[in-house]
């Protein structure tokens, strides 16, 4: 009996997985993805928006999923909309 591997994906590509399905509710959102360690990874969410609660009703479970797949893990921060700097 043979068995497949599983490609491993990346974390990029987790986050590009979440990005897609946060896009569905706010398609201007804007997103930054930091190494916090290994494994761990902190994605901020820009977008109008005035509390969490929209985005983990996109997102749902999905990232504990990838926990449980791959051993990455993602925060999903939605941090409203992003202050203008003045230059």
């Amino acid at each position: 009996m043979t068995t497949k591997s599983r490609a491993r994906r990346s974390a990029e590509k987790y986050a590009d997985e979440l990005i897609e399905l946060i896009r569905r509710g706010f398609p201007e959102a804007e997103f930054e993805l930091y190494r916090r360690g290994a494994g761990e990874y902190d994605l901020d969410v820009y977008g109008e928006f005035e509390d969490s609660l929209p985005v983990e009703e996109l997102i749902g479970d999905r990232p504990t999923d990838i926990l449980l797949e791959s051993g990455i893990h993602i925060h999903v921060l939605p941090l409203g909309r992003r202050l203008k700097r003045d230059s």
